[in-house]
């Protein structure tokens, strides 16, 4: 079964909302956010932790970057790459919903998370709200098939690793041609390309060395790691709707660590809401998601 979209304006974009075609006839869940959880410069005040743990990390990357050795730096990939790993979560988050309700304060956030998340402003909505969420019922040999897709053509299954190094090589190909189905959005990614590599060139000229360890070695390894992460989410979920095709993992340190990803079903029932609004929308539909795809365990 196809999926059922309907358009919702976020931040002036159209995302792609779809209803899960569920035993009581698509029944949508309703869920409206209390004003005492609105901000003034943040949307939602639940992103002041978020967005002050993404600020003091670049922090701590710009001060090692000015100040350490190249062997400082090289010891230093592998924890910023650890670090990194919890703002890709956070990235993710941001692309969906804006944290900031000025467009300009999101576009500079834009670019400090992609110095450490490994991918540019833009590419998230294009490769993973425009593609993945609109497609990730259909998997190969689908024509068109989830642009995370975790099938080979034949129609069988990837194995972790295989998943994980061809969506690496193969996500910026998925983004431009999704970018060509919405040319607006593609253009945004493309100017916002321009800031981002003067930031890179300026770094490459100034601290060649330091650049490399300090933020693009890491942030290629953060990058990694948050595909090889999302092989969970869907892999092997052979199902025609989205109360079915979605692992979830009901744990309070996981949940609190990826900005409640956890509750994955809920997020693909209403991929615009705010991540804090989650655990709600999580309880209302937690007896239609098959016991089996629900985890009580970190791991």
């Amino acid at each position: 079964m196809e999926a059922v979209q309907a358009p919702v304006r976020i931040d002036g974009a159209s995302f792609a909302r779809q209803s899960a075609d569920s035993g009581d006839a698509g029944r949508k869940t309703r869920i409206a956010a209390p004003s005492d959880r609105r901000g003034t410069v943040l949307k939602y005040k639940a992103d002041r932790g978020p967005v002050a743990y993404v600020l003091l990390v670049f922090a701590l990357r710009t001060v090692i970057w000015a100040l350490a050795t190249p062997l400082i730096c090289g010891l230093g990939v592998v924890p910023l790459a650890i670090l990194g790993m919890f703002i890709a979560p956070i990235n993710h988050h941001h692309q969906h919903l804006n944290s900031f309700r000025a467009a300009w304060m999101n576009r500079l956030y834009d670019l400090v998370l992609a110095l450490q998340a490994g991918i540019g402003p833009y590419g998230w909505v294009l490769h993973h709200n425009l593609g993945h969420h609109r497609n990730y019922l259909n998997q190969p040999p689908h024509e068109n098939s989830d642009e995370s897709h975790w099938t080979r053509r034949d129609g069988s299954q990837m194995r972790r690793l295989e998943y994980s190094i061809h969506l690496l090589f193969h996500h910026q190909i998925d983004i431009i041609r999704v970018g060509l189905r919405h040319p607006r959005y593609l253009r945004y990614f493309l100017l916002m390309k321009l800031p981002l590599w003067g930031l890179i060139a300026t770094g490459l000229w100034l601290r060649p060395i330091e650049t490399l360890l300090v933020f693009l070695l890491p942030g290629w390894i953060t990058l990694f790691h948050t595909i090889w992460a999302t092989y969970e989410h869907h892999a092997g979920c052979e199902a025609d709707n989205h109360l079915e095709a979605s692992r979830n993992r009901d744990n309070r340190i996981y949940n609190r660590l990826t900005g409640n990803l956890g509750y994955h079903t809920a997020h693909h029932k209403r991929p615009g809401v705010h991540w804090s609004l989650l655990p709600a929308i999580h309880e209302q539909i937690r007896d239609q998601i098959p016991e089996e795809q629900i985890f009580k365990s970190f791991w």
